[in-house]
């Protein structure tokens, strides 16, 4: 017996077949056995589709953390390029713990699944940095938040999962061969974590049936690929029943007619070759095209919102699948995919594209796709006879692909047309790409695993991401104009670019500042291009349509003009300007208006000003909170006790037991004792249960943009604290981190000579106060002198000398991380607070 000793208990297990068996019902392939034992870990994993790779990572980190190993992180962080893998890998990954949790309860709650697909969720995970976690999320949420600049998430929690996500952690990058740019940027970032360090391990695996080593080379991990570790299917894996079967499963290969360039042609043969009882799967490499196709197939007329399918039980049920639906209309694709068809019924046709031609384990018997790159078209191959449960199954591949009105296109010749138009015949791939696809698939027959010859394409991304780039991206700051870094090139490839709408009843006019903040339910991915399109046509009322996103700055949603619409943002549309259609998903040329779905969270987005956890339903004191903060910082740490924090704990705590030491402010103070009882007069308090205007009618600070957080790092300055501790203290809400300056809209000082900046004016008390545990501060001017370029007169350095030493010191990576784990702190004291004022009810 192997006895695995875990944080809290030990648990008895026969060994890792009986533990993998536990999970996922089902013996291990020896390459699963061997990712899960074997010393050092691979770095790639290169096993045909349909063999198992997700049970393969879920089980060997489960298994390793378990035995403390450690060469894994305590986050996995499985990155997907696509939505529809995202919600397959969650329900395998939470079943299997599902099921090990019923065999051995000692391990309830021990491990947590999240999944980051955008919007708000309501239990954020980073706010546990000590627990084990399985993290599940396309390539645009993990990638853009392990550049710090996450999409579909606030600003100032950037940092947050930036520091998580590149510190004690384990990536695993599945299919590669769909993530363009982004595999690129996979490589650069795991270089990086060599170069800057981390805390606790950072490593990564590479997997795909039909993974290069070649690809990896980019320009700083290009030393390390030749290194790393590959594992791939042995000799018993290929003679054990169940991959035999499936390597070795019959698939007859075949050219279509011409005639299949164009939807409605298509969709003739589709009709023609689909058998009653049984699913076809058509994989077309464009949504327009997949749109068309489907409105041919269901008997649809252009412009009809209802379709007329299915009224003859004798007709096939069409279903139509890709990227640009709302989770809510996703959601139904779960029956479609996880259902046999009734061998007795007329069967069923589901229209899709890419969105299924990695990872999702659906089969058909006859699998109908555009000609694509060579690795595309080998994982579409393996959604055809998946299992070998077809005595046999048919592929046809079609040349040339089109969209109807491209139909001139179709006759001629390749030598006849312009280079325009072979890129529009091949978009979203190159036309060289798919030219030498087409010669590999000359004379092939068959597309059984065992019969394809091994071939890759030559992987040449047009952005690489740089060890300059990813220290600018440190400083969270936007300019003046609101400008950000766009790392939109590192996410994915230049026509991959995608922005998240959310539709509302807007009554046609501008939302309000507190409308609910668009969540996950709600959002639809549309290309950057696409929108602008239909941002510059009139809606069905003759108007031009108009599309809304947050400025963060001024606390406001504003019109979204054409120059600021940029990757990874989210942003409002009203209902009334149509552009979705729940069958077709997005739609350009839809104006119907667009039933709205439920919201998951009515919280609204965050401004610069809001100080959210210090509005609450309690009161709490200053000296409360501060000493509860820094009990949660140290129960953190402890837990932490794995990845060598020694050095900076104590700075860490002391300025978590600090950190709202600014609060005492008089500007703070007058905010948060607005509405209460005057026996709470000379309190100084950190929470309210009250946020109510000031006499003249302003809601929130008597200053624009005040910032506590700065003049609790100033004080800290001016005491002698660590810069780290003074950092750690400004930081604390995103808010203030490497730069300061004036912001604009801010109240100016009397007198144009003093120095001011986020509502801190230079020469500004804070009272001696109590930050509890015995720790009383003492009372002092704040001097904005660091806010200068260049050393003061005494020859003191600026605040931004300061912070860039203080980051090359600890690198970007680890300077965030303590980042996260300061806030973890507040966001738990303030989330479940001990020592409260009493409180009455009271209307505002």
């Amino acid at each position: 017996m192997q006895e695995l000793e875990t944080n809290d208990m030990t648990t008895q297990y026969a060994t890792y077949d009986d533990f993998f068996r536990a999970a996922f019902n089902w013996e291990p392939f020896d390459y699963q056995r061997r990712l899960a034992l074997d010393n050092p870990l691979p770095s790639l994993v290169n096993v045909p589709t349909g063999a198992g790779k997700t049970a393969a990572v879920i089980g060997a980190w489960l298994w390793r953390r378990l035995q403390n190993d450690s060469s894994v992180g305590r986050r996995l962080i499985y990155c997907l390029p696509m939505r529809t893998l995202v919600e397959q890998t969650r329900d395998v990954t939470k079943a299997a713990i599902t099921k090990l949790e019923t065999e051995w309860p000692t391990l309830k709650d021990r491990f947590q699944v999240r999944v980051l697909m955008g919007g708000t969720v309501s239990r954020e995970w980073d706010t546990e940095p000590e627990r084990e976690c399985i993290l599940i999320g396309t390539q645009d949420m993990l990638l853009s938040r392990a550049l710090n600049r996450g999409y579909a998430m606030s600003r100032f929690r950037w940092p947050i999962q930036f520091g998580l996500l590149n510190n004690d952690c384990f990536w695993v990058f599945d299919e590669i061969q769909l993530m363009g740019d982004g595999l690129a940027t996979a490589t650069q970032l795991a270089a990086f974590r060599e170069q800057f360090k981390t805390f606790g391990p950072s490593r990564s695996i590479w997997m795909s049936a039909t993974l290069d080593a070649q690809w990896l080379k980019t320009i700083d991990f290009a030393t390390q690929v030749s290194k790393l570790k590959q594992l791939t299917l042995s000799e018993e894996d290929k003679t054990a029943s169940i991959l035999k079967c499936r390597l070795e499963a019959k698939k007859i290969l075949a050219k279509a007619d011409y005639k299949c360039r164009l939807p409605k042609d298509l969709a003739e043969f589709i009709r023609e070759k689909h058998k009653p009882g049984t699913q076809t799967l058509v994989v077309v490499n464009r949504v327009a095209r997949a749109q068309e196709i489907y409105e041919e197939l269901a008997a649809r007329p252009k412009g009809k919102k209802k379709s007329a399918q299915n009224a003859d039980p004798n007709i096939p049920e069409i279903k139509l699948i890709h990227s640009r639906f709302r989770p809510s209309e996703r959601r139904r694709w779960a029956d479609v995919l996880n259902a046999i068809p009734d061998p007795d019924g007329a069967g069923r046709i589901i229209i899709a594209t890419q969105v299924v031609e990695a990872g999702l384990d659906i089969s058909s018997r006859l699998l109908i796709t555009d000609l694509a790159p060579w690795a595309s078209l080998v994982q579409r191959f393996g959604r055809c006879n998946r299992k070998g449960e077809f005595e046999e199954a048919f592929i046809y591949w079609i040349d040339r692909p089109l969209n109807q009105k491209d139909e001139k296109l179709s006759d001629k010749a390749d030598d006849e047309l312009e280079e325009k138009d072979q890129q529009k015949i091949a978009s979203p791939y190159k036309w060289d790409d798919l030219q030498r696809a087409r010669e590999r698939l000359k004379g092939l027959t068959s597309a059984a695993p065992a019969d394809l010859p091994q071939h890759s394409d030559e992987y040449v991304p047009a952005h690489v991401l740089r060890r300059r780039d990813l220290v600018d991206l440190f400083d969270t700051t936007p300019d003046l104009s609101g400008y950000d870094l766009d790392v939109s090139r590192f996410v994915r490839g230049a026509d991959e670019r995608n922005v998240s709408i959310a539709w509302r009843d807007l009554g046609g006019q501008a939302p309000m500042k507190k409308t609910p903040a668009p969540t996950r339910n709600e959002l639809c991915p549309v290309p950057v291009g696409h929108l602008r399109l239909f941002l510059s046509k009139e809606n069905k009322a003759k108007k031009k349509r108009e599309a809304w996103m947050w400025d963060a700055l001024m606390g406001e949603w504003r019109k979204a003009e054409d120059n600021s619409i940029r990757p990874g943002l989210t942003l409002l549309l009203d209902v009334s300007e149509g552009g979705y259609d729940s069958e077709l998903g997005w739609s350009t040329d839809s104006k119907e208006p667009v039933a709205p779905t439920p919201r998951e969270s009515e919280e609204p987005e965050e401004s610069y000003e809001d100080d959210l956890l210090s509005h609450l339903k309690y009161r709490q004191s200053l000296a409360a909170h501060s000493a509860e903060a820094r009990a949660k910082a140290e129960l953190i740490v402890n837990a932490l006790a794995d990845i060598e924090l020694d050095e900076w704990r104590d700075d860490l705590v002391f300025a978590t037991h600090h950190h709202d030491w600014g609060k005492a402010h008089e500007v703070f103070q007058e905010t948060l004792h607005r509405g209460l009882p005057e026996d709470l007069s000379e309190v100084l308090l950190a929470k309210s249960d009250r946020n109510l205007p000031s006499p003249e009618g302003k809601r929130g600070h008597s200053r624009a943009f005040f910032r506590h957080e700065l003049a609790s790092a100033l004080a800290l300055l001016q005491t002698g604290a660590s810069d780290l501790a003074v950092y750690l203290a400004a930081c604390h809400h995103g808010k203030v981190r490497l730069s300061i300056r004036a912001l604009p809209g801010e109240n100016r000082p009397d007198g144009n000579e003093k120095k001011f900046a986020r509502g801190i004016w230079d020469k500004d008390l804070l009272p001696a106060t109590d930050l509890g545990e015995g720790v009383i501060t003492p009372k002092l001017e704040l001097d904005l002198e660091p806010m200068l370029l260049g050393a003061s007169a005494d020859g003191s350095r600026s605040w931004l000398e300061r912070m860039i030493a203080l980051r090359n010191r600890l690198g970007v990576f680890r300077l965030a991380f303590l980042e996260a784990l300061i806030r973890a702190a507040d966001v738990r004291a303030s989330r479940y607070p001990v020592d409260v004022l009493p409180s009455e009810e009271v209307s505002e």
